[in-house]
């Protein structure tokens, strides 16, 4: 039977390392709940190694010892394991709901004391011992399951208080990885010899994992593309803004454009004290129109309420020039609506083309 209890904990280790190289490397997403989750899966899969360790047979004192420190490492886990997951079941509850800082207590007491019981237990052989060549439960085995049962009925409380919070998904994850050490203690109840732990666990975060976590993550990411989009454009004219022009010009690459051009819209403070703010505005946008259909494809930045820059990539200079050309009559035809320098090169740094043209204009 132990071959059996060995086998399933290395194959729960196995799978409950590879979600965790998933959950750390296989996105950029970093938030809360994706460290906590990481931390869950961490956990298990030592929790899982020490109980396999804790199956295998042994001969002489000093190997016996090894198992009962394996053995009391996957005890320790467990509560450490229940602790992470409570605060990542709150950080997801989070998201939706406000959670008042206090209802993260109660869990961290009950993982606290079931850690100094496992701790002192195993120091005074109350939790496990060596008879005969074989690792025996002792008088303790059964309190840090009895503390920790109590916690998760407090955190079905939580789950049943704020189901409004969740998706259906949701609910139904969280609510059958709470189930599994009631149904594991119930295997345990009609056969004492039988402990599926944590291939219950590794099951359990599986489905998490799928159902909850990847979503988290995909929503995550959303949420950063489209406010990388947002801090790098202008809502005036959806043009790339300031900082996105810094974030160019910073980046001190030779050769990153071909070409520069730089652009000076004139007469808007005459505008605005003849005919008002929403006069410029019109005058931006029909400048914005003349730029951009003069250097489709090109980079355009506004780096202020009258300046704005263009970068051209992959061109040559003989494109560069007709396209300039095109933009200078466009302007002449416009009442000279903008100034403008330009610049030509194919291994100047981008800061050292953008101040030229900037002279030029």
């Amino acid at each position: 039977m132990s071959i059996i209890f060995i086998s399933s904990n290395i194959v729960s280790t196995v799978f409950l390392t590879i979600l965790f190289l998933g959950s750390v490397f296989g996105t950029k997403v970093k938030n809360k709940s994706t460290l906590l989750f990481s931390g869950c899966l961490l956990a298990a899969a030592i929790g899982a190694t020490g109980d396999a360790i804790g199956y295998m047979t042994f001969e002489g004192a000093a190997v016996g010892m090894v198992i009962i420190f394996a053995n009391m490492i996957s005890y320790v886990m467990t509560p450490v394991m229940f602790i992470l997951f409570s605060m990542y079941f709150f950080s997801v509850i989070g998201t939706k709901s406000s959670v008042p800082r206090w209802a993260t207590y109660p869990v961290i007491a009950i993982g606290a004391i079931d850690i100094i019981l496992v701790v002192i237990g195993a120091a005074k052989q109350k939790l496990l011992y060596i008879e005969n060549g074989e690792v025996m439960d002792g008088g303790w085995t059964d309190y840090p399951s009895m503390l920790l049962f109590m916690g998760i009925l407090y955190l079905y409380y939580v789950l049943f208080s704020y189901r409004k919070a969740l998706r259906a998904d949701q609910f139904l994850a969280f609510g059958g990885f709470l189930l599994f050490p009631i149904v594991d203690s119930w295997i345990t109840l009609f056969n004492p010899v039988v402990d599926f732990t944590y291939p219950l666990v590794t099951l359990s975060f599986v489905v998490i994992y799928v159902i909850i976590q990847e979503h988290a993550i995909a929503e995550e990411s959303m949420r950063q593309i489209v406010f990388e989009e947002d801090s790098f454009t202008d809502p005036g004219t959806g043009f790339k803004n300031r900082r996105a022009y810094d974030e160019a010009v910073r980046a001190r690459e030779r050769g990153r454009a071909n070409g520069v051009v730089y652009c000076h819209v004139n007469r808007l403070d005459e505008i605005r004290e003849k005919d008002g703010p929403q006069a410029v505005d019109k005058r931006v946008v029909e400048f914005d129109g003349i730029l951009k259909d003069s250097f489709p494809g090109a980079d355009i930045c506004r780096i202020f309420e009258n300046t704005f820059v263009a970068f051209l990539y992959k061109i040559s200079e003989a494109a560069m020039e007709k396209k300039v050309g095109a933009f200078g009559e466009s302007m002449e035809q416009n009442d000279g609506m903008a100034s403008f320098g330009y610049v030509y090169s194919e291994d100047e740094l981008l800061f050292d083309m953008v101040r030229e043209a900037q002279l030029r204009a």
